[in-house]
């Protein structure tokens, strides 16, 4: 596998801290637009009004998701490990029993309790009664593994098509009057004016001024949702490709199933395992990259 295609990067790691922290940062700040109205209208400018919108209330929700979504990673990738350790042991034992009878040996004459996976504590269906039901034990744990993975392609994609409704919420609202009666200052012109009313954001400004302030504020934020989905872009081509590589696995164990003889059963674990390896390298490269 060539790990380089599927390197993450430290400046990518910060685009989604940044973008968890802004999605807690939006209520405070949309709070605070409430503030600057109120503001206006004791100065006796006409109060202007900003229609809520839904897109808003799912900000909390997806910065959690990102939130945990490191935790839900690593237990995927305990559980990849504990599945990938169960196929070699299973494919070690498989060739030292050929090794000490025959390769030629019928797979239905193996006695399956030879296998440390006939000893399992749990089962995801039922317990094995031979071989054949032992490797297909190893492929419901695989699919099991496969919807783990899933789901967390799932996240990130929500987080990535909500983006889109988020960001023009936000431009709206900072683009919009802060007064009835004049077309400036902007909504974000007027929240920084005042300290107790600026939104809260990691950008060194380069003036107190606060027209040039909310401008480079809007833009940081605007660079922050355009590395957002180049970063969520590749999360999820990394996970489709995990995805891809689970299922060929599976594919082989399914293969395995049917097979006849020892020899047989060893060729398709060979192809099963190199692909096991793969993906559970994979799976710890985005744990890695994740853990903070």
């Amino acid at each position: 596998m060539n790990t380089l295609a599927y390197e993450f990067s430290a400046a990518q790691r910060r685009v989604l801290d940044r973008y968890t922290a802004y999605l807690g940062s939006l209520v405070p700040t949309f709070n605070n637009i409430a503030v600057v109205f109120e503001r206006c209208r004791a100065s006796g400018h006409v109060p202007a009004v900003l229609a809520s919108d839904s897109r808003l209330i799912n900000a909390r929700f997806n910065q959690r998701y990102l939130q945990e979504f490191w935790g839900r990673t690593e237990e995927a990738r305990d559980l990849c490990k504990a599945y990938v350790t169960d196929l070699t042991v299973f494919t070690n034992e498989t060739r030292d029993i050929g090794k000490s009878s025959s390769r030629s040996e019928l797979l239905d004459r193996v006695d399956f309790k030879l296998y440390s996976l006939s000893a399992s504590p749990t089962w995801k269906l039922f317990p094995a009664t031979d071989v054949r039901g032992l490797i297909h034990e190893l492929t419901l744990r695989f699919y099991s593994l496969r919807a783990v993975i899933q789901q967390l392609k799932y996240t990130i994609a929500e987080v990535h098509n909500e983006s889109f409704g988020l960001h023009a919420v936000f431009v709206r609202a900072m683009d919009h009057r802060s007064c009835q009666c004049h077309a400036q200052p902007t909504v974000a012109q007027e929240l920084f004016r005042e300290t107790r009313t600026a939104p809260v954001w990691d950008v060194v400004y380069s003036s107190g001024n606060a027209a040039i302030r909310a401008a480079e504020y809007k833009a940081d934020i605007a660079r922050l949702f355009a590395g957002l989905a180049s970063v969520n872009a590749q999360i999820s081509v990394f996970l489709e490709e995990t995805l891809l590589r689970i299922n060929t696995a599976i594919n082989e164990l399914l293969k395995a199933q049917r097979v006849s003889t020892l020899r047989e059963l060893n060729f398709q674990l060979a192809a099963t395992q190199e692909g096991a390896d793969e993906f559970m390298a994979m799976v710890d490269h985005l744990e890695t990259w994740l853990r903070k």
